[in-house]
């Protein structure tokens, strides 16, 4: 991958993530199951095997203990559930392409060729089965077939860079994409584009709020973050208590989403407690401060989670007020999402 590529990549946020495992989840059915996607370690030795990267899980009662599922030794940049499938239908977004399975893991195989790489970022429509929608370094592709085909969907978009792409909760033919040129909308299923109105670039993230999807919050490079109340209309910065200004992700408390949790680069970890109005970062424990995903545990809001550059996985049991490491402290993660089973 040129450096150029790869530098792009980094500061879209080297993350980790966390989702559901149906299979684990079987026995353990009162915890949630947590998905780790591991893009490099610095376990590599020279003339020894190579060390496993993609994807790792735990149960938060595993405490530090991480199994391993999945391919062997892929960069794996993002993991997503389709909804409704029971927790068997599973996407890996990952440098050589989306890898699906339909068998909760057991089995996994590749739906794209040698024309779709460096995939970033999968969002599956939770009304239908067969319809995935996936951003990459080279744009966005969309299938509608179970995966079985791809077709780009770039019309509108000034600049193909995309580490994010959502579906809207309310209206799954509306969707959301962060780009280098700004944050676009589509209301026709991806077919089209139109540029929202924030005038900022290097967008890194976007995240949707989890009751009222009119309100979504964006993560830029180097430009802060900014919150919409209109379904991206207008936006407003928010900077009340920030300090830094490049931020690769953000959690809503599922339960009171007025309380959200930001990090990126060198932040730590930010807390809002009114939606977004003011912040404060909350960082007791936390020895890695580049921060690339969070996430809130729905089965358990107090829970929540902070991956780091080379930092490894950290967990809160007191909504962020302290921090302790829970592992794969010398691996390079990379996006965070949890599943209550």
């Amino acid at each position: 991958m040129e450096q150029s590529t790869m530098k792009r990549l980094f500061s879209a946020g080297a993350v980790l993530a966390v989702t559901l495992s149906w299979t684990p989840a079987m026995t353990r059915s009162q915890e949630s199951t947590v998905y780790g996607t591991v893009v490099a370690t610095r376990l590599f030795i020279v003339g020894a095997a190579n060390p496993r990267t993609g994807i790792f899980y735990q149960h938060p009662g595993d405490d530090t203990t991480w199994s391993h599922t999945g391919p062997n030794n892929i960069r794996a940049f993002s993991l997503a559930v389709h909804a409704g499938s029971n927790g068997k239908v599973q996407y890996i977004a990952s440098g050589n392409g989306l890898h699906k399975t339909i068998d909760g893991g057991v089995t996994w195989r590749i739906t794209t060729d040698w024309r779709v790489t460096e995939v970033l970022w999968v969002s599956p429509d939770p009304t239908d089965l067969n319809t995935v929608t996936i951003a990459t370094a080279y744009g966005i592709y969309r299938s509608t077939d179970g995966c079985a085909s791809w077709t780009e969907m770039n019309r509108g978009l000034a600049t193909v860079f995309t580490p994010c792409v959502i579906v809207d909760r309310r209206n799954s033919r509306t969707l959301y994409c962060a780009t280098e040129d700004g944050a676009y909308r589509s209301d026709d299923g991806a077919a089209t584009w139109t540029r929202m109105g924030l005038s900022v670039g290097g967008i890194r993230v976007l995240a949707q709020h989890p009751k009222d999807p009119s309100i979504l919050i964006a993560g830029t490079e180097d430009h802060g973050m900014y919150i919409t109340r209109n379904g991206g209309q207008w936006w407003t910065k928010s900077e009340s208590g920030v300090d830094h200004t490049t931020f690769y992700t953000f959690a809503f408390n599922p339960r009171n989403p007025d309380i959200i949790y930001a990090g990126g680069y060198v932040t730590g970890v930010y807390k809002s407690t009114d939606g977004g109005g003011s912040w404060k970062r909350v960082n007791n424990g936390l020895t890695c401060r580049t921060i690339h995903s969070l996430a809130v545990d729905p089965g358990d809001d107090n829970r929540v989670y902070a991956a780091g550059h080379w930092g490894g996985m950290f967990r809160s049991d007191d909504a962020g007020e302290s921090w302790r490491n829970v592992g794969l402290g010398d691996s390079q993660v990379w996006t965070v999402t949890i599943e209550s089973n």
